[in-house]
């Protein structure tokens, strides 16, 4: 009997042993692999160059028919037919209306009714627009219109005003020449002068100081003359404020010193002189140690003092009207001894204060 031989022992290692791989799925991702080396790599879509952008797409509020039950066909050919015959309506002037309705249709047959309507602006409005815009034409033409151009707004701006602040010379020196008042006062006591004198235009301020403006004339909250609104630190500061100064240092002491009333007073103490706009006076001493703003005047055969602020150094140019014959001047003394003021030392204690007249409103004296 055959006998099979014995299988000899044969020793398995684990790695000998094949084993059938296992199925990966989708997301199945196998060990050892990054995540990144198994994605596809990124396509690149090269745009034409020469393709236009697509056109933005608009999109209308409405939709461009009118919404259905649409004509039929047989209906869109008598449509066609009756538009070719359309006429306007015949007004025969038969139609009634509810009551208490009216309408604005012409009744056939009616006459038409020529109202002459015609829109017109105010005069002065346009005066003070026009001199602030600088439109010199128009200022030419509707200042006959005007009653007075000198005339304010509710602030006290003239047209003057408006023209020196915004810098038209040539309509400042139209308006001057016209007639204009040069010293009138807004609501706070600003003076053309005043308003030139803060641009420091010093052509401007030369003009009206040589057209009569008054170089003493103060503003009513702070007390400040022209010289003292110049604007320091803008351009032209040196030139203006030197004018100015100048002036007021010169007057009552230049041409011999003639000076003029600006406007009417009414004495108030025995030392002192009535005035009447355009009186032509000679100053005999502006200072001393009692009166600053008061000056020691002759007028005619009378002296007495007279306040500085209404006093110009020249002849009135704007008010004709108020131009004078000056009697003749009497030399300036060089240094007068005394003066005879008829009157106690208390007279000089009430006159301390500026006496402003017109410039000032009642009560703030």
């Amino acid at each position: 009997m055959d006998v099979a031989p014995l299988e000899e022992d044969v020793m398995m290692f684990p790695e000998d042993i094949d084993l059938p791989s296992p199925e990966l799925g989708p997301d199945s991702i196998p060990e050892g692999i990054p995540f990144e080396a198994i994605l596809p790599p990124p396509v690149e879509i090269e745009l034409s160059p020469e393709l236009p952008p697509p056109p933005e797409v608009y999109v209308e509020e409405y939709p461009p028919y009118p919404p259905p039950p649409y004509p039929t066909a047989g209906e869109q050919d008598i449509v066609a037919e009756d538009s070719s015959s359309l006429s306007p309506p015949e007004i025969t002037g038969q139609f009634s209306l509810p009551p208490g309705k009216r309408t604005n249709l012409r009744k056939n047959g009616s006459e038409r009714i020529n109202h002459g309507m015609r829109v017109r602006f105010n005069p002065l409005a346009l005066l003070l627009d026009s001199s602030l815009e600088g439109e010199f034409d128009l200022v030419q033409r509707i200042i006959y219109e005007v009653e007075d151009p000198s005339q304010p707004n509710d602030e006290g701006i003239t047209a003057l005003h408006n023209a020196v602040c915004a810098g038209h010379t040539e309509i400042v020196k139209f308006l001057v020449q016209f007639g204009v008042n040069v010293n009138a006062a807004d609501s706070d006591g600003w003076t053309p002068l005043h308003c030139a004198a803060s641009c420091n235009n010093v052509q401007v301020c030369k003009f009206l100081v040589e057209s009569g403006a008054a170089v003493f004339a103060m503003t009513y909250s702070d007390r400040q003359t022209a010289a003292d609104k110049c604007e320091e630190m803008e351009e032209g500061y040196s030139q203006c404020s030197q004018f100015l100064y100048g002036v007021q240092e010169k007057m009552g002491i230049m041409n011999r010193g003639v000076i003029y009333a600006l406007w009417d007073y009414e004495a108030e103490n025995d030392d002192e002189m009535t005035l009447k706009e355009g009186d032509c006076m000679t100053v005999l001493h502006r200072e001393d140690d009692n009166e600053t703003d008061w000056w020691w005047a002759r007028l005619q055969e009378q002296d007495g003092y007279v306040p500085r602020n209404l006093l110009g150094g020249t002849k009135i140019l704007a008010h004709k009207r108020a131009q004078k014959s000056c009697p003749g001047s009497v030399p300036h003394p060089l240094a007068p001894q005394s003066l005879s003021v008829g009157g106690d030392e208390d007279v000089h204690q009430l006159r301390g204060r500026l006496i402003l007249s017109r410039l000032v409103p009642a009560g703030d004296v």
